[in-house]
């Protein structure tokens, strides 16, 4: 193994001829991710969570490196994260060479360039959101086996920026670019960039692309190197992380593989999830902050006016024997309202609303003022999967914006999503916040001031009923709007 040399960088960047290769060097073209959450070679811009601790083993295994004579290469990384404050991560990777075959002659168990890694998440959230940009840097420690091709022999430095956006169906697209400062030969450009396609919940088709040139003469020959990898990346909410990729080399560039073979395993710890505690006194499935009965069930037949209560048959006291004869009374009106829904059947007989089938709403309007709510009685519907709000939904949201023209008082509403338990509180958290954002975006484009609208999104956490029959379900996705606050009424 060579000799450790001291690392003063403004010198050794100065004095480095061009080309200069000293005898023994590394020759991986592959760098394993710290992370288990990143991709099978691209880093993405997430870090670990405060105070947990990450791990990897990653195993390459590539074939007939392009100008170096190895014919192959077995090759591990061993890896392994601290998060700090939700925006650091710290790692460290080592990588040994397990076997090798160099011209007839096969060698085993060289340690590679020890990799001391810090990550900086700058722009995003820490988990939810379309983007995040990271900053990060790695110190090559001259750990390596020289004789073995496995190490520099110097300290090297490759500082990077990372970048990814995502939705709420695990599409990610993640893309690299960094320099790699390595003392003792040429430096480098490094650029990685990969995307994911979701299979089923968590499991995502990785295809990924990494790329390399040379500083100072990046068309020389052997200078660029391009290698593709295609393979499965799945995180499962516990943390356990497995991968698999293979691809070929695209451009022959020094080092690059004939073939690469990469496997996997980790664990990636997650967030925990929020708790959140719903009192539910009547046990109706109605939260008693939100239950206007909050000690009587609402029963088979919910009061579609009064949250959380029973439906109540209305009793119409007869009138009093008239003292004097009356003039003949009128002909009656069999639809007082003139919306179309006679009044033996209208629930609503005095206010004009469209028909239903069933009898609490039927002939009442689809949107009302209660003490506490905006209820409407028909729900808005979108694509499938997805936060974008079908057409036929435009006459409901038309009515809510009316509605909140008609009543300044209400000051502040919250516009809740909701979804059933089909599929993890993850991915519905990131589906119903998206849903009610859209709802939000809708109503401020017909007017209403954005400062009156808050959008949150609860996943599955409140349901209205049972979710084990698609019925219940059904009921469970929906949106709903809340009154936070009201303006006092001014005095007389």
């Amino acid at each position: 193994m060579r000799p450790v040399r001291p690392f003063v960088l403004a010198l050794a960047l100065s004095s480095i001829p061009l080309g200069a290769q000293a005898q023994g060097w590394s020759v991986s073209r592959y760098a394993a991710p710290a992370s288990a959450e990143d991709l099978n070679a691209t880093e993405r811009s997430l870090v670990t969570p405060h105070l947990r601790v990450g791990a990897l083993v990653a195993v390459d295994w590539a074939r007939a490196l392009a100008v170096v004579p190895i014919e192959r290469r077995t090759t591990a990384h061993l890896a392994a994260t601290l998060g700090l404050f939700d925006r650091v991560q710290l790692g460290v990777v080592m990588p040994v060479v397990l076997d090798q075959q160099l011209a007839g002659a096969s060698s085993s168990l060289a340690p590679g360039d020890l990799r001391v890694d810090a990550r900086v998440r700058v722009l995003g959230p820490a988990r939810r959101g379309s983007g995040r940009l990271a900053l990060a840097t790695t110190l090559l420690l001259p750990t390596g086996d020289g004789a073995a091709n496995a190490g520099d022999g110097a300290v090297g430095v490759i500082p990077r920026v990372l970048f990814e956006l995502t939705n709420a169906r695990d599409f990610i697209f993640a893309a690299n670019v960094g320099v790699a400062i390595r003392p003792g030969w040429e430096h480098q450009l490094l650029a990685r960039a990969g995307v994911t396609i979701p299979v089923v919940a968590r499991v995502l088709i990785a295809l990924e692309a990494s790329f390399e040139t040379l500083l100072a003469n990046p068309l020389a020959n052997g200078a660029l190197s391009l290698e593709a990898l295609a393979g499965v990346h799945f995180v499962g909410r516990g943390g356990v992380a497995v991968g698999v990729a293979a691809g070929p080399r695209l451009l022959d560039g020094e080092g690059s593989a004939d073939l690469r073979i990469v496997g996997l395993v980790g664990f990636a710890p997650q967030p925990a999830e929020p708790v959140v505690a719903v009192r539910d006194r009547d046990h109706d499935a109605v939260p008693d902050a939100d239950d206007l009965c909050p000690d009587v069930p609402a029963g088979a037949r919910p009061d579609s006016r009064r949250r959380g209560c029973p439906f109540v048959e209305r009793v119409v006291p007869p009138e009093p024997p008239p003292v004097v004869e009356p003039p003949p009374p009128p002909p009656p009106d069999p639809d007082r309202d003139h919306d179309g829904v006679v009044n033996e059947t209208d629930h609503c007989p005095d206010d004009p609303g469209p028909a239903s089938d069933d009898p609490a709403t039927n002939g009442c309007p689809r949107v009302y003022v209660t003490a506490d709510h905006v209820v409407i009685t028909q729900q808005p519907r979108f694509d499938v999967d997805r936060a974008r709000i079908r057409p036929e939904s435009a006459p409901l949201l038309t009515e809510v914006a009316a509605v909140l023209e008609a009543h300044p008082e209400i000051v502040r509403l919250e516009i809740q999503g909701h979804t059933d338990d089909r599929a993890g509180q993850g991915y519905n958290q990131r589906l119903s916040q998206q849903r009610a954002e859209s709802i939000r975006a809708w109503l401020v484009g017909r007017g209403i001031a954005p400062s009156r609208l808050v959008a949150r999104g609860y996943g599955r956490e409140v349901p209205l009923v049972d979710n084990r029959t698609a019925e219940g379900r059904a009921m469970n996705r929906r949106v709903e709007f809340l009154v936070l606050e009201r303006s006092q009424p001014a005095a007389p």
